[in-house]
């Protein structure tokens, strides 16, 4: 049976909706696809475009106090669906797409399209999520309190997400991700980071991480602040501890207060090193050969992993949420306004490379049969 997959679609004024139509029959030969848009927002998308999509699975959602799921009508070549839910705001299907603006209508609609679909995989009816761009912006016009998908998630699922993006090739994990850069230092704690790092082995099992540094040249022993670097070092040197320790999660969030059991589970590893000892310096690490040593990293900070990221690996880059009950995954890249329904080229190598990955993570992680599944 192939791998189902929950797609919302997106700022529909951007070039979500076109990248889900010419991508369709490439999609359904490696999975079956569910795509969370009404009817009448489609055909417009379709108008537009000047294209056309058959046997496609189409679920429309409405607001509701109980979760349903029924098939709804048959009939020119489109499978319609309809998805009830308890929803944040009452859903408006009818609005004129403009493409390349922000605005307010388009911003919620791809906010319920998104949370629709999230739910719907939690409920088991997909087998993964997959979210098109959406704008940050219209969401903020349409009330959405949210800095974006992730942080979304977090907040539906009740657990600390963890966004990573990548490729096979490089695989980067943010400890923090859309707050101001004056920001980021006073989130670097001791507790904050170990519980990062311990969720995010747990989450992907490579076999070796490095963490850059916050600090140019890390730090520099010192010379260039280095507090960072410190605080990093000793959550590395714990958390490499304890997952050779074999002792339980409860044993580990007391070792997180307790300085004296700390000591006790260092003094005592003589294991295998998940985490590289020191911070990598960063303006290093994404050479060629530094890659060749170690293509899995966390960066503290957006930019910091993204800006390199996707300079060499733009068009393959994906976007993963770890760390919650779901899988979910998106493309790595935004709602390029100045493109859409213009019939330009739109490459779609990064929605195909998320579903993919969206396959190749459910049938490891999720399949009964394999154990301590890998990324």
């Amino acid at each position: 049976m192939k791998t189902k997959i929950a797609i919302s679609v997106g700022d529909l004024n951007g070039i979500g909706p076109e990248i889900l139509i010419r991508s369709h029959e490439s999609l359904c030969e490696i999975c079956e696809p569910y795509y969370f848009i009404h009817e009448k927002l489609l055909y417009q998308s379709l108008k537009i475009l000047n294209l056309n999509i058959s046997n496609a699975n189409i679920v429309y959602f409405k607001e509701s106090q109980k979760f349903s799921f029924e098939l709804v009508k048959n009939q020119n070549g489109l499978k319609i669906y309809c998805f009830s839910l308890p929803l944040k705001f009452q859903v408006n299907e009818n609005f004129t797409i403009n493409p390349g603006m922000i605005d307010d209508k388009s911003g919620l609609y791809s906010f319920l399209s998104f949370q629709a679909a999230s739910y719907f995989t939690l409920k088991k009816y997909a087998h993964a999520l997959l979210t098109l761009p959406i704008h940050k912006k219209a969401w903020e016009l349409a009330k959405i309190n949210y800095k974006g998908h992730t942080d979304a998630l977090r907040h539906f699922f009740k657990k600390d997400a963890i966004m990573m993006l990548g490729c096979n090739k490089l695989f980067i994990g943010l400890f923090t991700e859309h707050i101001p850069l004056a920001k980021v230092s006073k989130k670097i704690t001791f507790e904050k980071l170990s519980i990062f790092l311990k969720n995010f082995y747990e989450q992907t099992h490579f076999k070796k991480i490095g963490i850059l540094g916050f600090n140019p040249h890390a730090g520099d022993y010192g010379v260039i602040g280095g507090k960072e670097e410190d605080i990093i070092i000793e959550a590395i040197s714990f958390v490499n501890a304890y997952l050779q320790s074999k002792q339980d999660e409860k044993f580990f969030y007391q070792a997180l207060k307790d300085k004296s059991l700390q000591k006790k589970i260092i003094n005592n590893f003589k294991g295998k090193k998940i985490y590289l000892s020191y911070p990598l310096v960063a303006d290093t690490a994404f050479t060629r050969e530094n890659l060749k040593k170690c293509n899995r990293l966390i960066a503290m900070y957006h930019d910091l992993a993204l800006a390199p990221l996707k300079a060499l690996y733009f068009e393959k880059s994906i976007n993963v949420s770890l760390n919650l009950p779901i899988i979910r995954v998106s493309v790595d890249h935004g709602t390029a306004f100045d493109k859409a329904y213009k019939n330009m080229k739109i490459n779609t190598q990064s929605y195909l490379e998320a579903a993919k990955f969206s396959i190749q993570y459910h049938q490891t992680k999720f399949n009964k049969k394999t154990k301590n599944a890998k990324l």
